[in-house]
């Protein structure tokens, strides 16, 4: 989450899709950042999952976040998807935090189906990007890891940075960025 408030707060960015909500954790952290920016539809969310819509819905209210983030139970991969984003927004994404799934297949699916929608210049945000967060993966596919690697030699031309990418372990010694299970950031040219 450090590394998204920074890019946020440092660059300003108001207009987030999130893919994967889960118990809303991070679409609060978020919210809470996009309300000190007076962002009004700042953050569009997608979970799939009704239960855990409900419980992260329910705590967005209650955190008053309702006019900043909204969150949609549909799969991130409906078609329809890019659209509802594009339409809260007001435009383009300019971030894009792709957090929904350990399994390979899904986050590079996600990567091809939102790199367009991504605003020029924008920035896709991926979790759990290193070795270690690939063992996550419940069908032994390699998950993000995996799907970002691939992605990244599909697309050569397009500059891909992967934090913590070799860490084996749950530990990061000597490391800057202390997250074990790593980061990936893409940005889209101009």
């Amino acid at each position: 989450m450090s590394v998204l408030h920074g890019l946020i707060m440092g660059s300003g960015i108001q207009h987030i899709v999130q893919l994967g909500t889960h118990a809303g954790y991070s679409a609060l952290l978020l919210g809470f950042s996009l309300r000190q920016m007076h962002a009004q539809n700042g953050l569009l969310s997608f979970e799939i999952d009704e239960l855990l819509y409900r419980f992260a819905r329910a705590w967005l209210e209650r955190a008053g976040l309702n006019s900043v983030v909204k969150v949609e139970l549909r799969s991130s991969l409906d078609p329809a998807s890019p659209q509802l984003a594009r339409d809260y927004l007001g435009g383009a994404p300019e971030l894009i935090f792709l957090d929904s799934s350990h399994k390979h297949k899904q986050p590079l699916d996600e990567l091809e189906a939102w790199y367009p929608v991504l605003a020029p210049g924008g920035l896709i945000v991926l979790h759990d990007t290193s070795e270690f967060a690939a063992s996550f993966d419940v069908t032994q596919q390699g998950g993000v890891h995996r799907a970002l690697r691939e992605w990244r030699e599909a697309h050569p031309e397009i500059e891909v940075i992967s934090l913590n990418r070799k860490v084996l372990a749950m530990e990061t010694p000597q490391m800057i960025y202390q997250d074990f299970c790593g980061a990936g950031l893409i940005q889209k040219p101009v």
